[in-house]
């Protein structure tokens, strides 16, 4: 349930959908809303939702009957619903119409604090982390939604799902609104855009990172997917900046149908804003940031020629409010890890273990270039849970890791007829399935040696997983199973 701001007045819905299909009297002034019948109290609004999969008869409409007796003042919905005591208002789409309301009941705050949208495939909670240290390192302070976490001006909590409800986003503004929150930070995800979860909301900066072949599963078509991502575009202000990766092509096939100023970023020269890598170790990069005359190198404890294109886009957006090069450089350098984002695991070892969230074959194929980039020996992956998928997809993983990985432990059963990796085939002396991941970890840990980089993908930080009698993260077990071989070399020594 979300209430309004300002209970005395409220908002009224015949002015907040005029052009709408009405039935009853109308009139009816909202002061807060609820999408569930079960906490709808005497006074609400109650907002019926189509279920989860999209489809015309959802199970909020087969409820507003049951709201109305618990005291819902109006409903708002997408289809007729048999209710004659209140008013109904027929829209579009409940979805958007949540978000207007949800926005109205707390007074529009991202129409006069400035709030930046970051999509794209990849690279969003980085990007916004990044862009987070650097403004923080510019004096402001930032609200902050994102999967890595999140911030409302006062606390910190974990990170907000692939697609926050429209009260939840409302409610986590009011609080940055009410913090003095000086900028809003906002991940958003191609489901939350064509779901209009971000109705009502303005922003001034929208960064687009990349848009790539994913997330099939919910859009159905490449194009479809593409149109989701191009939605952000909706929200952004009259006045608002928008900026774009120059390295991917989707975004620089968008150039010329934006209107308002642009900013570009990218590896190559054709950006505005460009970075070079000079050096990279195991532990470190160092890139050239440039724009127009100016430059700075930048030292950054995360590695791989993604992550500085992570740190090109919060570079231009912090450029966008005016923040000067030295500022941004220290900002990225004063982030030195990320979990689940080539986060290094370090015990001593003589080889270099990396976990990282990397879920789509794109991702995938980033991770595992950069490993090889770095690897004097064999790349050994590990792979499985959400890297994992049927038909095409599992063969879209399997090509990417037996062109870049020397080894591929497979943590999950692969039914008989499945041999996607080659597994029973001539290249299966370079593959292992194991049933269990911690199991698939210890495996590449044990047999790793110098020169070689161990990649554990697929990895989600707030998931744990069993290993004995523990539960424990994926940095957790890797953490044990390398202080386990460290002490055993250590006792063969002695």
């Amino acid at each position: 349930m979300l209430p309004s701001n300002d209970i005395s007045t409220g908002v009224s819905l015949d002015k907040l959908f005029p052009s709408d299909t009405r039935t009853g009297s109308g009139g009816i002034v909202a002061t807060s809303c609820s999408t569930d019948w079960r906490q709808i109290e005497p006074g609400d609004v109650f907002v019926a939702l189509p279920d989860e999969e999209g489809n015309t008869a959802g199970a909020g409409h087969e409820h507003a009957q049951r709201a109305v007796s618990h005291g819902a003042i109006g409903v708002i919905c997408e289809q007729p619903v048999p209710v004659f005591e209140v008013p109904t208002y027929l829209v579009p789409d409940s979805r958007v119409a949540l978000g207007q309301l949800c926005q109205a009941l707390i007074g529009y705050p991202t129409h006069t604090l400035p709030s930046v949208g970051v999509t794209g495939t990849h690279g969003k909670s980085t990007t916004l982390a990044l862009l987070d240290s650097i403004f923080s390192m510019a004096g402001k302070h930032c609200g902050l939604l994102s999967s890595l976490g999140c911030y409302d001006g006062m606390s910190h909590s974990s990170g907000i799902g692939d697609a926050p409800s429209s009260p939840a986003i409302a409610s986590r503004l009011t609080s940055m609104d009410a913090a003095g929150c000086s900028h809003v930070l906002m991940e958003v995800s191609s489901r939350s855009l064509c779901q209009g979860r971000l109705s009502g909301i303005e922003l001034d900066v929208v960064c687009v990172t990349n848009v790539t072949e994913a997330h099939l599963d919910l859009h159905n078509t490449i194009q479809n997917y593409r149109d989701a991502t191009r939605r952000i575009l909706d929200y952004l202000s009259p006045t608002g900046v928008t900026i774009l990766n120059a390295d991917d092509p989707v975004c620089l096939g968008w150039l010329d149908q934006i209107q308002g100023p642009v900013l570009t970023y990218g590896m190559g020269d054709q950006a505005e804003i460009t970075g070079r890598i000079i050096e990279s170790h195991a532990n470190e990069q160092v890139f050239l940031l440039s724009v127009d005359s100016e430059s700075t190198a930048v030292r950054t404890s995360l590695v791989g020629e993604h992550h500085v294109s992570n740190c090109l886009a919060a570079a231009a957006i912090s450029m966008s409010y005016g923040i000067d090069l030295q500022t941004i450089a220290a900002g990225i350098e004063a982030v030195d890890r990320l979990p689940g984002r080539m986060e290094r695991v370090d015990c001593g070892q003589g080889f270099p273990v990396y976990i990282d969230s990397a879920d789509t074959p794109g991702a995938v194929q980033a991770t595992l270039r950069t490993a090889r980039q770095l690897a004097s020996g064999r790349v050994i992956c590990v792979l499985g849970d959400k890297v994992s998928g049927s038909g095409m997809l599992e063969y879209a993983f399997a090509s990417v890791v037996r062109r870049m990985a020397d080894l591929a432990i497979v943590a999950r059963p692969l039914p008989p007829e499945e041999g996607a990796y080659g597994v029973g085939s001539e290249e299966r002396t370079h593959v292992e399935v194991i049933e269990d991941r911690s199991e698939a970890i210890a495996r590449a840990v044990s047999m790793a040696e110098p020169g070689d980089v161990v990649v554990i993908v697929g990895s989600q930080p707030s998931v744990h997983r069993t290993f004995g009698d523990a539960e424990q993260s994926d940095v957790e077990v890797a953490r044990q199973m390398l202080l386990a071989r460290n002490e055993a070399a250590v006792r063969l020594v002695a």
